[in-house]
């Protein structure tokens, strides 16, 4: 990973960690990469779990539980209803098709406890484009951005309406990414 995409990751992991839940003690991951985010919450959440789908093997490192897969395909077996107050998604729906998004939102809605949030970003389209461009100027390393589809950050709501309540959508890195906030009644 190049210094680029850490900042870019380290950003974006301190907008969501400042709008998780006041109650936060067990957390989820969708593609939680190397466990970056999960380890940022050691020593307040005593339950950290992801998936994703490059890891080379599930692991357990620094008391997080990293299981390579799919979400939800690769989690929907298990006991995981109510087991989470924050779940997180962050530049992971961008790669989702409609189908994946649909399943996702009905997984998701099950696995937040009560008053549990799900926190979310998603790069503006036009983000597309200048990640080519630093792409092309190896300035990054642009980790799947064959799967970013022009993705739409408006239609997100959509998916979760009837099972979550969007409480928060505001913008940040000038712009050009969107966090959202949803939580379950």
């Amino acid at each position: 990973m190049k210094s680029l995409d850490k900042f870019i990751r380290y950003w974006r992991v301190k907008v969501a960690l400042a709008n998780r839940p006041q109650k936060c003690v067990s957390v989820f991951d969708i593609g939680c990469d190397d466990g970056y985010l999960l380890t940022r919450l050691k020593g307040t959440a005593t339950r950290r779990d992801g998936i994703d789908p490059r890891l080379a093997v599930d692991t357990t490192a620094n008391g997080s539980s990293l299981r390579k897969g799919y979400f939800p395909a690769d989690v929907e077996n298990q006991q995981m209803q109510g087991a989470y107050d924050a779940i997180f998604a962050l530049a992971v729906f961008e790669h989702f098709t409609e189908n994946d998004l649909q399943q996702a939102a009905s997984a998701i809605a099950r696995m937040l406890a009560p008053g549990g949030r799900l926190i979310l970003t998603v790069p503006h389209p036009f983000v597309d484009r200048i990640l080519d461009v630093l792409l092309f100027l190896r300035l990054i390393e642009g980790q799947a951005l064959e799967e970013h589809h022009g993705f739409d950050p408006d239609i997100l709501a959509r998916y979760f309406e009837g099972r979550l309540r969007l409480v928060k959508r505001s913008t940040f890195q000038l712009g050009l990414n969107n966090v959202f906030v949803f939580e379950r009644a």
